[in-house]
């Protein structure tokens, strides 16, 4: 296995990684593919693909937030055909590798969805846990947010969502101050959220 810029991709390939996309998450958890694609060409957001001789096996992507100098990885996802040998875990190493030499990055920063969420059934519980268990195991950590939750990016409302952190260069996770300016660099910068937004406005209580 290698990992590979998006960018690099020919057309076929591209298209085997936007089915792994859609297939991993939900659609208000996505936004278009077409867009990561641009962003990727005009260098605003960081894709890695995961190829075996040629065959897409995983994808990824990462957007730095400026004002707290932070890799914060929005997608990671295997295609379901190779999942459990060890493709992620390689793709999360090159993640880590790669936040370690990008230049002024301290962190990576992630979201995963809550395990403990009310009215889900049980596969999906497990599923989510096994998630949080496969960042814990690799240095990941949660942070002690309360009440985080993101807009959806197709439709209305929100989801509930926890927060996970990994250093790069920066050994301790942020608390306090730190941990707001956090949050709220996702909204703004991750989200594209004005100011004057509710899950903005409500960062300045915390």
């Amino acid at each position: 296995m290698r990992v590979t810029a998006l960018s690099d991709l020919d057309p076929s390939q591209v298209s085997s990684v936007e089915r792994i996309y859609l297939e991993a998450f939900p659609a208000g958890e996505r936004m278009p593919f077409e867009e990561i694609v641009r962003d990727v060409n005009e260098g605003v957001r960081i894709a890695y693909v995961a190829l075996d001789e040629g065959t897409a096996l995983g994808f990824a992507s990462a957007y730095v937030l400026r004002s707290v100098r932070m890799f914060y990885l929005e997608y990671l996802a295997i295609d379901e055909r190779y999942r459990g040998g060890g493709f992620g875990g390689e793709l999360w190493y090159h993640i880590c590798t790669d936040a370690r030499h990008h230049r002024g990055v301290t962190a990576i920063v992630l979201e995963v969805e809550d395990p403990n969420e009310p009215d889900i059934d049980p596969g999906t519980t497990a599923a989510r846990r096994r998630r949080i268990c496969f960042y814990e195991n690799r240095g990941a950590r949660r942070l002690p947010t309360v009440n985080f939750r993101v807009p959806l990016l197709q439709g209305d409302g929100e989801q509930p969502m926890l927060l996970m952190w990994a250093p790069a260069t920066q050994p301790d996770p942020p608390t306090g101050d730190e941990l707001t300016n956090l949050v709220r660099a996702l909204y703004e910068e991750g989200y594209d959220l004005p100011p004057d937004h509710p899950l903005v406005i409500a960062t300045a209580g915390k």
